[in-house]
């Protein structure tokens, strides 16, 4: 077994201990569906202000995006803020095993969790509510991979700047609430003003939503969301690598 696979074994079971970041991670966004489905009335029947389309439905593309967003923003900086504080990573490069390879193996783990919570989360809105599976697979794939990156991207630029797990933690959640905001948690997408639109569109959460929904209910996502989350992806990702600091 080569160092990589060993270390992403040995943080995947340092995930799996850890019940907050695993509860929120994989089985939140499924229970936020159940919840919302099951106690709000009306939530899984048609609804004039969305041209008849039911809550659930608009909600269910936005749970698999919380998860995401939950991973990469809440979860993954103040491991890496962790790692700095403690000065595991300078040990690490004292060590043949590069550090490079903590980072790889911390991005497998939270898409490995990322793909299981979307699928868990997909199921329980078919299950429970009769959503349909995702009509245009191969889109709702290539969408939900182009989610992941940008948003994690978002959370290794946070990793490489937090020199805490405190400051990790802090930054990481001002950000993720007014991009959950955007995304349309709080305001469905489909009955925000153009303004509010416009700029949830240039947002990765925003074009997220709304190239995830789109492909589920059998629609081609719009290229403009595709090339946001793309842009903040390469963008982004680019910066995080290039200030990432090992001490």
């Amino acid at each position: 077994m080569s160092a990589t696979m060993k270390i992403t074994r040995t943080e995947g079971k340092l995930f799996a201990r850890d019940p907050i970041a695993l509860f929120f991670g994989l089985v939140f966004p499924a229970i936020l569906l159940l919840a919302l489905g099951y106690f709000f009335p009306g939530f899984d029947e048609p609804a004039a202000d969305l041209d008849g389309a039911r809550y659930i439905d608009v909600y269910a593309p936005m749970a698999l995006v919380l998860g995401l967003a939950t991973l990469g923003l809440v979860t993954l900086p103040p491991i890496l803020g962790t790692y700095r504080q403690f000065g595991i990573l300078r040990r690490l490069r004292t060590t043949p095993v590069h550090p490079a390879r903590l980072l790889w193996a911390q991005l497998a783990v939270h898409t490995l969790v990322a793909i299981a919570s979307a699928v868990l989360a997909i199921v329980v809105a078919v299950a429970a509510f009769d959503v349909t599976f995702p009509e245009k697979p191969i889109w709702f794939a290539i969408s939900f991979i182009l989610a992941a990156a940008s948003i994690f991207s978002i959370g290794l630029l946070v990793g490489a700047l937090a020199r805490t797990t405190t400051s990790g933690q802090a930054i990481g959640m001002g950000i993720y609430f007014p991009m959950l905001f955007f995304a349309g948690l709080w305001i469905p997408r489909r009955i925000m003003p153009d303004g509010l639109l416009t700029v949830s569109d240039l947002t990765p959460m925003g074009s997220a939503v709304q190239a995830l929904e789109d492909s589920w209910f059998g629609l081609t996502p719009s290229m403009t969301n595709i090339v946001v989350m793309l842009v903040w992806a390469i963008v982004i990702g680019f910066i995080a690598v290039r200030v990432f600091r090992w001490e």
